[in-house]
């Protein structure tokens, strides 16, 4: 997420795993998805898991404590520098390749203009395009449907189960966007009782503590449906294509945004 931080990722990175964080599997997929593209990579965010999926990486993030922290150190072909991504500090006409993971649940649909206009400017022509995505199904699932599945341990990870219980609060607005505080409000009034919750799910109250970094965040985040997503993606990003990320918990809802670059 482009963020200042705000929900202490730098602090909490260890303890993420997929759907939220990449694992060997999605760095397999990130490699096979740009193959041929690799020479210099824009990096959105400061993921250490992408940071030499190519032969040189520019990330840009925008939380100095995220760089500090999560980024694995500069080297002769690595770098990570601070900056928005909807105004990123950088020359145009560089790079071969763009990925970033999970990054537009960050970007309102309303910014996607300003957001993939940075990346016509930076990138390359036939450079690709690799985002993983979070995206609400259609039909969408429905939060009593959710509390059902998780309290009948049909939910591996907790992780897995946050991003459903946020999809399922999207699908039911009719609104991708999704405030963190409400994906807390809404847990706090659906499990409250944490010790059963733990008990029926598997999950250590260490886990389901985690929810509570959302209490009274004023972050929003992103979870359009497919159709909504690639309505919004730029004729320049040619021949998009939908592929998968792995075969974690979710991953069905968490492919990968292939597209080509031709201005």
């Amino acid at each position: 997420m482009n963020e200042e931080s705000p929900l202490g990722f730098h602090r909490r990175w260890t303890r993420l795993k997929p759907p939220l964080r990449p694992d060997d599997q999605i760095v397999s997929a990130y490699r096979h998805a740009i193959e041929g593209h690799g020479k210099n990579i824009l990096l959105l965010g400061v993921t250490a898991e992408l940071a030499d999926v190519g032969k040189k990486t520019t990330a840009v993030d925008i939380s100095k404590k995220m760089i500090a922290n999560a980024w694995p150190g500069d080297s002769e072909t690595r770098r990570a520098v601070q900056g928005n991504w909807l105004d990123m500090p950088l020359q145009t006409r560089e790079f071969t390749a763009a990925i970033g993971d999970g990054v537009l649940a960050g970007i309102p649909l309303a910014e996607f203009v300003t957001f993939f206009a940075q990346l016509a400017r930076l990138l390359l022509p036939d450079a690709r395009l690799a985002i993983r995505l979070y995206e609400t199904p259609e039909p969408g699932e429905t939060v009593a449907q959710v509390r059902a599945e998780t309290m009948a341990g049909r939910i591996a990870g907790f992780h897995a189960f946050k991003w459903r219980l946020a999809m399922a609060l999207a699908a039911e607005a009719k609104n991708p966007a999704v405030p963190v505080a409400l994906i807390h409000q809404t847990f706090q009034r659906a499990f409250p009782d944490r010790t059963a919750l733990s008990a029926a799910t598997g999950w250590s109250l260490d886990d389901i503590e985690e929810i509570d970094a959302y209490d009274g965040k004023p972050m929003v985040y992103q979870f359009p449906t497919r159709r909504e997503l690639l309505a919004h993606l730029p004729e320049i990003f040619a021949n998009p294509r939908l592929v998968a990320s792995g075969d974690y918990e979710l991953a069905e809802r968490c492919p990968i945004l292939v597209a080509d670059f031709h201005p």
